[in-house]
């Protein structure tokens, strides 16, 4: 048994991720077993990186199931001690897993963890934040939380703090703690299903840990911004997830006040750029009836979920 395996998710994403199975190589007296789940890039590249990468197992998926549902499918094939979920646009330091565990090991109130992550510009990428709420959309949480809790800047500066979640493309957790929340919820099928993950790990006090001593690059936003299909899906999904989030999470006397609530700020946002964009016209079209059957007939589920039922 090893004591970690890493599960990646790749849709298209091949030079990075050749990137990232790179500085995975260059972990030193560490075993680790590395899961790559490819949904279905249908690009004619995976042959290549099957024999270049012939240490890593592959699984390929037959259609896109989304993050969540492909992330469990790699988790399923693991048997260590901890679950590394990664995105393949990150590139880890050298050598910094085996002290990283190390520290994780020894401190057992770190449940659901996370490092610093940096641009290509070594910028922070801010990969953290607190739960989506009523009083933040209203802007007001943000203004109390910054009071009690603190900015970015202090997340950021230091070396070990607790915020509400932290972002999908770095979440290091014990194997005992996944199956305890019975993995990634897949009814997300892109975006929210880490803030979904912490907020279930924060309802049964599990510590959502950020360490800012080890770091890695975060190309953030490069898997989705491949060409405008990509795009228009990727923010369509944005919006979509909020609102599943939303209606998983929310009391029920404010649910259907913040649905519209949010539904306001996000239409007039993509109104207003629909009128210089057509990729934006084309994401208001897809969530407008979202919208509608959300509404109206209370369902609030992603189409590119509701297709593969």
């Amino acid at each position: 048994m090893t004591n970690l395996s890493i599960v990646i998710v790749n849709y298209k994403t091949w030079s990075s991720l050749s990137l990232c199975l790179d500085s995975i190589k260059k972990q030193d007296n560490i075993l680790i077993d590395v899961i790559v789940v490819d949904n279905k890039s249908d690009d004619n590249q995976i042959s290549n990186f099957k024999i270049q990468y012939n240490w890593i197992e592959w699984v390929e998926n037959s259609e896109n199931l989304g993050f969540a549902k492909a992330c469990n499918l790699g988790a399923h094939k693991s048997n260590s001690d901890w679950i590394l979920f990664l995105n393949p646009d990150t590139i880890l330091e050298k050598n910094c897993l085996k002290p990283l565990l190390s520290f994780c090991e020894k401190n057992d109130a770190y449940r659901i963890i996370g490092i610093k992550q940096l641009n290509e510009n070594l910028q922070n990428t801010n990969s953290f934040g607190f739960f989506l709420s009523f009083w933040a959309l209203t802007g007001l949480s943000r203004v109390i939380l910054r009071l009690f809790r603190g900015s970015n800047s202090y997340f950021n500066s230091n070396q070990i703090t607790y915020p509400d979640w932290i972002s999908g493309s770095f979440v290091l957790l014990r194997r005992n703690d996944y199956d305890l929340l019975n993995g990634w919820d897949e009814d997300f099928w892109m975006y929210y299903e880490d803030m979904d993950l912490c907020k279930r790990a924060n309802n049964l006090g599990l510590q959502v840990t950020l360490l800012n001593e080890w770091k890695c690059i975060h190309s953030h936003g490069k898997a989705s911004r491949k060409s405008d299909q990509i795009k228009v899906r990727s923010k369509s999904e944005v919006i979509v997830s909020s609102h599943i989030f939303l209606e998983k999470h929310f009391n029920k006397y404010v649910k259907y006040p913040t649905h519209l609530l949010l539904i306001i700020f996000q239409a007039f946002e993509l109104i207003i750029k629909s009128i210089f964009s057509k990729n934006y016209r084309n994401i208001l079209n897809n969530v407008s009836r979202f919208w509608f059957k959300g509404v109206f007939k209370n369902i609030w589920k992603s189409k590119m979920i509701v297709n593969k039922l």
